[in-house]
């Protein structure tokens, strides 16, 4: 008989239980939420604590206050200088609005399904602007930057606030690659080329000048060289005639002399001359 009065009372007990366990919900830190009652939003919460709704009639729908992050997928586009290149994107959101949220996208990957869809759209309309060289460049942060504030835009209609985007790959297609390496090749010899040509010419100069130089030091030398020989000739000169100009007779036997001795130098040489001859002048005496 006990027992059976402790199931009849424990049936209502564990009825008040469950609808007061199901009444109670609590939002963390991280999180916010929406009390919806058969799908219509009665209250927004986005605070932390314990809340109170009606079990069985309404239900929570929790969403995250961080920032999320999303790996967008590569898409093929086509620049204004008609390159193509494969980008690929990384974007960081958060839900601001999470009543907006829900009535748009309702859920996470509903979210990011739109976002993929903006992220194309824009992409393609940032990128058919700008030329290759722009996105290899320090430009490619604003470039970044545009396609982050246009998908800011457009995603606030979902209540969305896309916080960061980034180009974290352009790729060139693969039909593309080898075209365009082999085209960097012929540059880059084309280049190398004109710098060969461009020392050459140099070198050029620069060993006319120096040939130039030279021959103007050399004659200049040459000239310096007969002007100080003519000098020491006529100084030679003058000083001889000086000199012998002081006893012509003394001159005379001096040179006739140095005749003798040039001319009889050797044993072998023989003479065949009158001694009277005026060269031997000096021996008749």
């Amino acid at each position: 008989m006990k027992s059976r009065s402790l199931i009849v009372l424990a049936i209502p007990a564990l009825v008040v239980l469950g609808i007061l366990l199901g009444s109670i919900f609590t939002v963390q830190q991280t999180q916010q939420c929406l009390v919806l009652e058969f799908g219509k939003l009665i209250r927004i919460i986005k605070e932390p604590g314990i809340f109170v709704k009606i079990p069985f009639l309404q239900n929570v729908r929790y969403y995250d206050k961080r920032i999320l992050a999303f790996d967008l997928a590569s898409i093929p586009a086509t620049l204004a200088d008609q390159k193509r290149l494969l980008v690929d994107t990384f974007a960081r959101y958060r839900i601001v609005d999470p009543a907006l949220f829900y009535r748009t996208v309702q859920s996470v990957e509903g979210a990011e399904q739109r976002l993929r869809i903006l992220n194309q759209s824009i992409v393609f309309g940032v990128l058919g602007q700008i030329k290759l060289a722009d996105v290899l460049s320090p430009k490619r942060n604003e470039i970044s930057k545009s396609i982050r504030d246009q998908m800011n835009i457009a995603s606030k209609a979902f209540g969305i606030e896309v916080v960061d985007l980034q180009l974290r790959g352009t790729d060139l297609p693969l039909e593309n690659s080898e075209a365009i390496f082999n085209r960097m090749i012929s540059e880059r010899k084309q280049e190398a080329q004109e710098f060969r040509s461009r020392g050459d010419e140099m070198a050029q100069e620069i060993k006319s000048t120096a040939d130039k130089d030279r021959t103007i030091i050399l004659a200049e030398a040459t000239k310096n060289s007969e002007i100080t020989r003519g000098q020491g000739d006529a100084y030679v000169t003058e000083t001889a005639a000086a000199t012998y100009g002081k006893d012509p007779k003394f001159y005379d036997f001096y040179r006739s002399i140095n005749a003798y001795k040039a001319a009889l130098n050797h044993e072998t040489t023989t003479f065949i001359l009158s001694p009277k001859d005026s060269f031997f002048k000096y021996l008749n005496r």
